[in-house]
This record gives C-alpha cells, structure tokens and sequence, in this order.
C-alpha cells in the first residue's frame, strides 16, 4: 500500500515552480480548505504537508489521524499547527527554516526603501498630474538615503542575519535584539550590535520584526512600544501580524510618529474586509505599505521550500528521522 500525503496546497503550487512529486505516493490535495474533509483524508494519511501561514492543522485533524508520522510545513511559521495535539498523539512537526529567508529580507528591504524616498506618494501624486508639487513636498519633509541610519532588527534569527548582511551592504548602522545573544564572533561576522528591547525601539530610525508568535511575542508591540520609538521611525513587520497591536499601529501614523509603515503578516490572516488598515484615510495610506503575507512567496524560495518538506517526508519514508522538528522536546 502507497503512503498517503495530505496536502494543503494544490498541485499547480509544485509544478509551477518545476518541483517534481516523487512516485509512489498517493496524494490527496486541498487547496481550497475545509476542516472537515482534511480530516477524513487523514484518517489512514502517513503525512501532511502544509503550507506555514494559513489552513490550520488542527487538533480534530490531528486526533483524526491513525498513522500520521509527520506533519511538515513548507515554510518556517508553525503557529497554524496544534502543537499540543502533536505533542499527545508523539507525531512530529517539522519546519523549513532559512529556505524562504532571503525573499522575506529582500522584501523588507524593497519597502525600506519606499518608505525612506516618499515613492508611494510620489507614485500616486505624479501620475495624478500633480508632479511638480509631490516633487517639492518631498523635498521640504526629507526623503532619506539608507546608509548612516540606525537599523533595529527584532529577531536574529535566519532573516534578521539576511537583514543584517543587506543592511551593511547598505551602510546601516545595524543594532538587534533577541532573547539569545549570538556569539560575539558573529555579531562581528554580521557588523550588529547587541541592545536591550527598549533600547533598541528607542535608537532605530527603522525597526524591523523577525518574530515568532507565541504567548511572549503576541502584541510584544502596543502603544507604550510606540512611544519610545523616534518621531519619524519606518516600522516593518514580515514576521507575524499579532505580534503588533494594529490600533496602536494606526494612531503612531495618524499622530506622525512613524513616517511609515509596512506590513506583510495581519492579525487575522486572510484580511477581512473590515480590517481597520483598509480604511484608513488617505493621508495615512500614502505612508502605508500593505502586501499579502507575500515575502516568502518567490518562485525561488517556493521551489527550496517545496523541495526541502520533499525531501523531509523522503527521509522519514526511508527510515530516518525528520530534520528541523519543533515538538516532541522530550525526545525524537
């Protein structure tokens, strides 16, 4: 009997990116997401392979399940599983970290610059025929180069040192925070300096998250986060939308504490239509970058990350253990 993988994606998502599914496997694929039917195609699934942002592997799916022997994300997010139910049926969860680390910098960095030079305004203002006043309203309020500012990065993990080595490309004065410092042979390597959180908020001329959820990072951002921050900071966020308070968020760029915002991760994702960044008004959204949970979306990383979770699933079908699990902390 072929093993059974259950997959959270359709399988356009491989073959345009030129990922080859391995033979000799039965797959069972779900692009359009309904708890109930994911539940009962794995009830005889050997594997689930799930993208890292949306369709949840819940603790019904995962209680459904009589052979489940991995559950991998093509991604390196694993807040859309149920670790604790993982952890009760001792069914691993593993993850692709640093496969998608270089598009989700780049993208960070592409809306850096945006926001540095004013160019969403610009945009909208030139194309309005407004050219010559956009041009000496920019000029007046300062558009900025990047090198000699002061780079925060929240998370020093494989995208905050891809932000790191960018930013010194850039000229950047690059400081971080993280719960672990790294080696100090590394912070040389990468050119950061080690602060504290609160330092850090209060010295960047841009911050820019590199989280995880979890009960120590939700809403780690709010107002009081805010006010330490310098009038005129950029303020990125490519980790996880709850990691932010996105009221908060909305009054720093109403009041003009931040100069601007960009956001690829909300809380809830998908946006609803409701969502109070989509109404915010024009003022504000010529100062606000809003993309959907696209940073790691490049046909490059998609086909590591595609192939990685391949290979993971390869590995357990011939008898060694699954690399990068993040559960079962009491032995695997």
């Amino acid at each position: 009997m072929k093993p059974r993988i259950v997959c959270l994606r359709s399988k356009d998502d491989f073959e345009r990116v030129e990922v080859v599914l391995p033979e000799g496997f039965d797959y069972y694929f779900f692009p359009k997401y309904d708890e109930e039917q994911v539940a009962r195609a794995s009830v005889d699934a050997d594997f689930i392979l799930a993208p890292s942002p949306y369709h949840p592997v819940t603790a019904k799916i995962i209680s459904s399940a009589r052979s489940l022997k991995l559950i991998q994300m093509t991604g390196s997010g694993v807040d859309t599983v149920d670790l604790e139910a993982a952890d009760r049926a001792k069914i691993p969860v593993a993850n692709c970290p640093g496969q998608n680390s270089r598009a989700v910098a780049q993208l960070a960095f592409i809306t850096i610059g945006a926001l540095c030079r004013g160019i969403l305004e610009a945009d909208h203002e030139t194309k309005s025929g407004n050219y010559s006043q956009v041009r000496r309203k920019l000029e007046k309020e300062g558009m900025y180069e990047l090198e000699n500012l002061s780079l925060g990065l929240l998370g020093l993990g494989y995208v905050g040192k891809e932000m790191a080595r960018i930013g010194a490309f850039f000229g950047l004065k690059l400081y971080y925070y993280d719960v672990v410092r790294r080696h100090p042979e590394e912070e040389r390597e990468l050119e950061v300096t080690f602060t504290s959180f609160r330092d850090l908020l209060k010295i960047s001329d841009i911050i820019s998250l590199h989280l995880p959820i979890n009960e120590e990072t939700e809403r780690l951002i709010g107002r009081a986060e805010f006010a330490l921050m310098k009038p005129g900071a950029v303020f990125i966020n490519t980790s996880r939308g709850a990691v932010v308070d996105q009221e908060a968020l909305i009054e720093a760029l109403k009041s003009k504490k931040l100069r601007g915002a960009a956001l690829d991760a909300f809380d809830p994702e998908p946006v609803p239509a409701d969502h109070p960044l989509l109404s915010v008004e024009e003022e504000v959204r010529k100062r606000l970058i809003l993309t959907p949970h696209i940073g790691a979306s490049t046909r490059q990383s998609f086909r590591r990350m595609f192939q990685e979770g391949i290979n993971n699933v390869l590995r357990v079908v011939n008898g060694e253990k699954a690399r990068y699990v993040v559960n079962l902390k009491q032995g695997y």
